[in-house]
């Protein structure tokens, strides 16, 4: 039980944090870093692309499952923008209103789930187009990256 609790948190931080980096990214254009190029970004694919020998074929497949995945993420990016635009002033009234509250939350929960969902799906799409070797060394890669996160 501790491990899924323990998992599901870490997917949650990770998918707040993408959800931060493209927030930043919209409205951080010209600040340096990430901001205004696209997620993720080309140099940190074609690093993971070299470290794992991909060949021609497999960059093209990647690019195409990336960038169907962007296509079907940003739906639920607008819609935790709305959301986030929705709760701005709630509350600043000094009414607290659960039942509004609990009607974002639960449609805040509805979208993470589904983020969720989709990251699971793109990796997936993404391990079917590597061999077993390169499966084990991105596996590998994700293991190096936790550690990191820790």
């Amino acid at each position: 039980m501790r491990k899924i609790t323990i998992g599901i948190l870490a997917v949650s931080i990770l998918t707040v944090g993408l959800v931060g980096l493209i927030f930043a990214q919209k409205r951080g254009e010209n600040r340096g870093g990430f901001a205004g190029q696209e997620f993720p970004p080309p140099f940190l694919v074609e690093r993971i692309s070299k470290e794992l020998g991909l060949n021609e074929e497999q960059k093209t497949q990647a690019n195409a499952i990336l960038a169907s995945s962007k296509e079907r993420i940003k739906p639920l990016f607008e819609s935790m923008k709305q959301s986030r635009q929705t709760t701005k002033d709630l509350g600043t009234d000094g009414v607290f209103d659960e039942a509004k509250v609990n009607q974002i939350a639960n449609s805040q929960a509805e979208t993470m789930k589904q983020l969720f969902v989709e990251k699971e799906k793109t990796k997936a799409q993404l391990f079917a187009i590597l061999t077993p070797e390169q499966r084990e060394k991105a596996k590998q890669m994700q293991e190096k990256f936790g550690e990191r996160m820790k």
